[in-house]
């Protein structure tokens, strides 16, 4: 049995700095001395970065001049009052032995991983300042993917672990596929650890209420691991299987050489019949030795089959093990393999990873997800299809109100005329109100022109106060039509996956799917050839059990072959050929055990160099430090990543006074209606 241990170990920097002020002295130049840095990166809510700094620390044996590169934009000694020097991309530092610390600021915002965080709520995506306070059905999402533009080994040998830490009071029914969940106070703590040379999709959900978050924080570390490996029980099982191939060959020599006894036995009974008595005693002790050397093969026979069978039966388990972690990282899930089922199993996997099949599961997936969001978010679709269409809407509106407004004006005109021709105010109103008035307005809109029905109808639209709109395109989302609000949410969803995400994504799935069927093919390859020497095996072993049966019952037969030795005269002529035939196939036999055994010389070796050789493509080779900050460091003993991005807080609010509305009688509405008041 394989026993698997991993270590993995991280430290984590802890420093007291103790400021000195020191005398001037001369110093020599110490360039390149070993050094670690710890970076430190703070990123905004969403994951991008903000500004990264670096502590970088010395520890010198003796007064010296340090000498570092690096490209800052301002330098802080954390150690000492020493000034430090910066020219071009050169720092120096004249300083005492021992401990020194200094900080820089980096001019780039360049790190080796893509970091992207989304918030969503209720299913509608919002940014980080936007979301605070909201509650619903909260979705965080953080990717991490490689930043191909940060030079350096450190996303192919640096683990990340990212911690999420979310206030029960605050977020229930939290769940978080992958994370490692721990109890700090009310708080839930998420911990994810991020192998090199991987990525991470994360999602975490739960019931929000006036949501706020606290920072999240990712280490980055070089990835340490040791694998020790006790393969006794294995190495027995391939001893054995070595130990009864040698039995095998020494067996069919055994049985080549009694078959040249029976050769001889029955070559000299074909010569001398009267000796046929000493030629089957000379038979009878062949046909003894060959029961004995059959026998002996046979006693082995199950003890390689079931090495065989141990063997093989490995070899589907570590290939289950590869696969399941290829499977699990493409979010697909997982089988189990045996010799009698991993057929089976992996053409079934191959069918499922068809490009067609793949794409339209991904695409029917994509779907279904768009509808879903666009259903959750349909009334808000509808509204942004009214705002897009507003200014045609409140045309509509007020082109329906048309002859109330012409009449309105209308009135308005015949109003002036009477008070200029004499009547007050009062008594033009009352006129209005009689048979003779009204049909003074009626007269006043039949002599207005097109142009001056449009010009009221333009104006009474540019003076709609907002709470008018308001009310008219409330009006108009509840007028819409069971049709207008499907073809508005199709239009919507067909738009959504035309987009450059959703076609990404879909063929993302496909490629995945054809590189993880060709490793699947190849591998069922080569279980295929491991079956059929297994199978063979089983043949090989079966027939020499049936060998060493028929030669115990020939063995048994012997009394009766010697009391019929007349009718043996008769057949001792054909009996030689089929010795002869006999004695060929032993030698032939003997011939292939031989060759058998020199093939499988150094199995034991091979297999343990395969074993060795999917360790190192699980794990990866060791890579070495590099220095973040510049190339010319070249003595760097460790380099730490601390990430950090900003706390999701609720925004303090400001009381406003509300403005009253002047109150102003009918004539100042209608005066304002038109902009005149």
């Amino acid at each position: 049995m394989k026993k698997l241990s991993t270590r993995i170990t991280a430290a984590f920097l802890t420093a007291v700095l103790v400021i000195t002020l020191l005398p001037v002295s001369v110093f020599a130049a110490q360039e390149n001395t070993p050094k670690e840095e710890v970076v430190y990166i703070n990123l905004n809510a969403d994951g991008s970065v903000k500004e990264i700094n670096v502590v970088n620390i010395f520890d010198l044996d003796k007064d010296g001049q340090i000498i570092d590169y690096g490209k800052y934009e301002n330098l802080r000694n954390m150690t000492t009052t020493d000034k430090i020097g910066y020219s071009g991309e050169t720092v120096t530092i004249d300083t005492k032995a021992g401990k020194l610390y200094y900080e820089g600021k980096l001019d780039s915002n360049v790190i080796p991983w893509n970091i992207a965080i989304r918030y969503y709520m209720d299913g509608k995506e919002y940014k980080a300042s936007e979301i605070a306070g909201k509650s619903g059905e909260l979705k965080i999402s953080m990717k991490i993917t490689e930043n191909t533009e940060c030079i350096g080994n450190f996303f192919e040998g640096y683990a990340l672990q990212a911690s999420v830490t979310l206030d029960t009071d605050k977020c229930s029914n939290i769940k978080a596929e992958g994370a490692t969940v721990a109890n700090v106070g009310s708080n839930k703590q998420l911990t994810y650890t991020i192998l090199p040379n991987k990525g991470a999709d994360i999602e975490i959900t739960a019931r929000a209420t006036d949501f706020e978050m606290s920072a999240i924080s990712i280490n980055g570390i070089k990835l340490n691991l040791a694998i020790d490996i006790d393969d006794a029980e294995f190495q027995s099982k391939i001893d054995k299987i070595i130990g009864a191939v040698n039995d095998l060959d020494d067996g069919a020599g055994e049985l080549k050489d009694g078959t040249v006894e029976l050769y001889d036995g029955t070559k000299l009974l074909n010569d001398k019949v009267g000796e046929l008595y000493s030629g089957v005693s000379a038979l009878d002790s062949g046909m003894g030795d060959l029961y004995n050397g059959l026998s002996q093969i046979t006693s082995k026979n199950q003890e390689l089959l079931d090495g065989a069978y141990t063997a093989f039966n490995g070899l589907c388990t570590a290939s289950e093990t590869v696969l399941n972690a290829e499977l699990s990282q493409n979010g697909l899930q997982t089988v189990t393999l045996t010799p009698e089922t991993y057929a089976a199993v992996l053409t079934d996997l191959l069918k499922a990873m068809d490009a067609d099949a793949v794409y339209n599961t991904a695409y029917n997936r994509a779907l279904a997800e768009v509808t879903a969001q666009v259903e959750a978010q349909a009334d808000a679709l509808y509204a942004g299809y009214i705002e897009q269409n507003a200014d045609a809407i409140y045309l509509a509106y007020v082109q329906s109100q048309a002859d109330t407004l012409y009449a309105q004006v209308a009135a308005g005109a015949v109003l002036e005329q009477l008070v200029a021709s004499g009547y007050t105010e009062e008594q033009a109103a009352a006129y209005l109100q009689t048979a003779e008035g009204q049909a003074l307005v009626a007269q006043a809109v039949e002599a207005m022109t097109d142009e001056q029905k449009q010009q009221i109808i333009n104006t009474a639209v540019s003076n709609l106060t907002d709470e008018q709109k308001t009310q008219i395109k409330a009006g108009a989302i509840q007028s819409l039509t069971d049709e207008q609000k499907t073809q508005i949410k199709d239009g919507y969803i067909e738009q959504t996956m035309k987009s450059k995400e959703v076609t990404d994504r879909i063929t993302a799935a496909v490629a995945a799917s054809n590189t993880a069927a060709a490793s699947i093919t190849e591998l069922k390859g080569q279980l295929d050839n491991y079956c059929l020497f297994y199978e063979g095996l089983k043949s090989y072993t079966s027939a020499v059990s049936d060998a060493a049966s028929g030669a115990n019952t020939l063995k048994i037969n012997m009394d009766t072959l010697y009391s019929n030795v007349g009718m043996l005269k008769t057949s001792v002529g054909e009996l030689n050929d089929g010795v002869k035939v006999l004695f060929d196939g032993t030698a032939t036999l003997k011939n292939g055990t031989s060759e058998f055994v020199n093939e499988t010389e150094g199995i034991e070796l091979e297999v343990s160099d395969e074993i060795d050789s999917m360790i190192t493509e699980a794990t990866g080779s060791d890579i070495d430090i590099t220095s973040f900050v510049s190339e010319k460091n070249t003595n760097v003993d460790s380099v730490q990543f601390v990430i950090q991005t900003e706390a999701i807080e609720i925004a303090e609010t400001v009381d406003v006074e509300p403005v009253l509305e002047e109150n102003l009688n009918f004539w100042q509405k209608l005066l304002r209606l038109f902009g005149l008041y």
